[in-house]
């Protein structure tokens, strides 16, 4: 039996190995691409916004990564019209993932899924606390996990939404 720690630990790099290879699909990526635009243009850092971009991406990849390990790899569109109903349901399933709910369809077990998201979602954080951590307030510091946190459950359940879209 795989100790739960260690399937966390394989999943996490799986998803990450995932997402060095461009796996969102058409409208995934003009998703991404319009809200990582849309982070530049508003954030006060412009590394906030490619910051975003990855953990969206990861995130996303999680769920990819979910459903590899299910042995369901439906397939999804690529119409980029659907991008307004798209934003809606993800923003719903995202909503659904932080209140502690399972994003669409449900796959793994949840505990596994909380757990691999909270490792990403550290990982993210971690990798950025190096650069500037010391330099702004705990309460600052303290936003931008949440922000960080929020961008990776909303890569997940923009997978989900897709799924979810491309469901007849």
């Amino acid at each position: 039996m795989v100790d739960f720690d260690d399937r966390v630990d394989d999943l996490t790099f799986k998803a990450r190995a995932l997402a060095q290879a461009h796996p969102l699909t058409v409208t995934a990526a003009v998703y991404r691409d319009q809200m990582v635009a849309e982070e530049k243009r508003t954030q006060p850092m412009p590394e906030f916004a490619d910051w975003a971009g990855t953990a969206l991406l990861v995130g996303y990849c999680i769920r990819r990564v979910e459903e590899a390990d299910c042995g369901r790899l439906p397939e999804t569109d690529g119409l980029t019209e659907a991008l307004v109903p798209l934003a809606h349901d993800t923003v719903r399933l995202s909503d659904e993932v932080r209140s502690g709910n399972v994003a669409g369809t449900r796959l793994l077990d949840p505990a596994l899924v909380e757990a691999l998201l909270d490792r990403v979602i550290s990982t993210e954080i971690d990798k950025r606390a190096d650069q500037w951590q010391d330099q702004i307030s705990a309460t600052d510091w303290a936003t931008f996990e949440n922000y960080v946190a929020w961008w990776v459950v909303h890569g997940y359940s923009l997978r989900a939404a897709e799924i979810l879209r491309s469901t007849p």
